[in-house]
C-alpha cells in the first residue's frame, strides 16, 4: 500500500474539483490524526517507541488494540502465536525503559493495570517479580531483554509483521489503480521494444534479400547462368553458411575487370572454353 498517499491527494483533488472543501478538511483533518500511518510500517513503529519512551501504557495497549482488531484479526490463524508473542515483546520493552530509567512507579503502574490479566499467562509467571529484584540486568531471566540486540531485532519483527500484514489486506479498487497503470506502461513499453526489434529484423531481411538478386538470372553477365541453379538452394544457418557467401563473394569478383586476370569476364578460361569445346561450334 506504498501508493495511499499518492491517492489521497488524487481525492482531495477531486473534491476540490467538485467543490466540497468542507469534505476537503474533514478528509485532512482526520489524514493527520489517523492511526494507520498510512500503512507505512516505519511510521507506525515511530509511534510505538513515541508511548515506550513517554510510558504512556494506556496509549500503547490502545495503539496495539487498534491493529489487533482492525489488521490482526484478518490473518490466517498461523499468525497469532508470533502476533501474542509480539504484543509480549512491546510490554515488556516497556517495562525494560522503565528499569533503565529508573521509573518503579510506572512499574509498579504497569503490573497493577495489567496484573490481572498477564497472570494467567506462563510467559509472564516470572515477570511479577521484576519490581522485587536489584539490577535485574544481571539477571539471567532478564539480562537479554537489556540488550541492545534484543531491543533492535524485536523493532526489525514489528516491522516485518506490520508489512507483512498490511499486504495481506484486501485492498480497494483506488489504490489498485496506480499499480495497474505502471504495469500497462511497462507492457507497452515492452511491446515497443518488440516492434523496434522486429522492424530491424525485417530492414536486415530486405538486405539480404537485395544481396542474393544481385545474382539473379535476370542480372548475369554472360557466362554466368551456370550457377544459377546452386544459388537458388535455401540458405543454411550452420557454419557453412559463411563458407557459402565466402564463394559468393568470389563470384561476383569473378566477373569484374581485373588487370591481373587478363581482363573482362570475356577472355575468362570457362567463356572460352565453352565456346571451343561446344559440339554445335565444330558443326
Amino acid at each position: 500500500m506504498s501508493c495511499v498517499q499518492q491517492m489521497d491527494e488524487l481525492v482531495k483533488e477531486y473534491l476540490l474539483f467538485r467543490g466540497f472543501t468542507s469534505t476537503v478538511r474533514a478528509l485532512d483533518t482526520e489524514v493527520k490524526s489517523e492511526k494507520d500511518k498510512a500503512f507505512r510500517p516505519d511510521k507506525i513503529v515511530e509511534q510505538f517507541v513515541h508511548y515506550i519512551t513517554l510510558y504512556d501504557l494506556h496509549g500503547l495497549k490502545d495503539y496495539w488494540n487498534h491493529f489487533d482488531q482492525s489488521v490482526f484479526e484478518r490473518l490466517d490463524q498461523n499468525f497469532m502465536p508470533a502476533i501474542k508473542k509480539m504484543e509480549n515483546s512491546l510490554l515488556r520493552m516497556y517495562l525494560i525503559n522503565a528499569c533503565v530509567n529508573g521509573k518503579q512507579e510506572k512499574i509498579h503502574e504497569f503490573f497493577e493495570k495489567l496484573g490481572y490479566e498477564l497472570q494467567h499467562q506462563l510467559e509472564w509467571k516470572d515477570w511479577f517479580a521484576l519490581p522485587f529484584i536489584k539490577n535485574p540486568e544481571e539477571n539471567p531471566t532478564y539480562m537479554v531483554y537489556f540488550t541492545r540486540q534484543w531491543q533492535d531485532t524485536m523493532l526489525i519483527s514489528l516491522h516485518n509483521l506490520l508489512a507483512i500484514s498490511f499486504q495481506c489486506l484486501p485492498q480497494p479498487k483506488l489504490t489498485t489503480y496506480h499499480e495497474e497503470a505502471a504495469r500497462v506502461t511497462r507492457l507497452q513499453a515492452e511491446n515497443d521494444q518488440l516492434k523496434s526489434k522486429l522492424a530491424r529484423s525485417n530492414v536486415c531481411d530486405s538486405r539480404e534479400s537485395c544481396s542474393a538478386n544481385i545474382l539473379s538470372s535476370d542480372t548475369l553477365p554472360p557466362g554466368l547462368d551456370l550457377i544459377d541453379e546452386f544459388y537458388l538452394i535455401p540458405v543454411d544457418t550452420s557454419p557453412a553458411d559463411s563458407h557459402s557467401r565466402s564463394f559468393r563473394s568470389f563470384i561476383r569478383g569473378f566477373g569484374t575487370n581485373s588487370t591481373g586476370l587478363g581482363g573482362s569476364l570475356n577472355t575468362s578460361p570457362l567463356a572460352g572454353r565453352r565456346a571451343s569445346s561446344s559440339p554445335m561450334n565444330r558443326l
